[in-house]
């Protein structure tokens, strides 16, 4: 049986997260189990979450999650990076996650892992370090120096940003 591992806020809990789950059993096979590692109360940038933890968590384990694990509060309110890197942890140290499972509107898996890669390379943390000279916030710069050595529609690099951790597993 296989072990999925989905990194999420849940803020709130949709159909595109059911559809999720129910595309990663129809791939792993129906036995898989799900284990979740959500945002408590408050998401990324610190914002209050739409509904508190207990009930997203709830909505999860009824649309078919196995287990949701809470992703503690500095982690959770940070930057992508560091969210993703917490919750990969987490994932990782249950010891029994045998994959991520993660959705992107690109749908590309080769364009994702030459972006993450990309990131992971000392000329990309170089180029990001120019930008924010000119007084530019770290994502806006991290975003230019992207697009232009990989040209691609902003909101699939957003996508792609947020799985950057995924290498943590491998």
């Amino acid at each position: 049986m296989a072990v999925a591992g989905i990194v999420a806020e849940y803020n709130p809990f949709h159909r595109g997260h059911l559809y999720q789950m129910a595309s990663t059993r129809e791939f792993l096979g129906p036995e898989t189990a799900v284990v979740c590692v959500m945002s408590g109360n408050f998401v990324q940038r610190g914002e209050p979450a739409q509904l508190n933890k207990h009930a997203r968590a709830e909505a999860a384990v009824r649309c078919g999650a196995d287990l949701v694990i809470e992703l503690p509060t500095p982690w959770a309110a940070a930057t992508a990076e560091t969210f993703a890197r917490g919750a990969v942890s987490l994932l990782n140290a249950t010891g029994v996650v045998d994959c991520i499972s993660f959705g992107s509107e690109s749908g590309d898996l080769d364009r994702l892992w030459t972006l993450a890669k990309a990131l992971m390379e000392p000329k990309t943390m170089e180029l990001i370090k120019t930008e924010l000279e000119t007084g530019i916030p770290y994502a806006a710069a991290r975003q230019r120096v992207l697009e232009q050595l990989h040209p691609v529609k902003r909101l699939e690099l957003a996508c792609i940003l947020l799985g950057r951790e995924l290498d943590i597993m491998q």
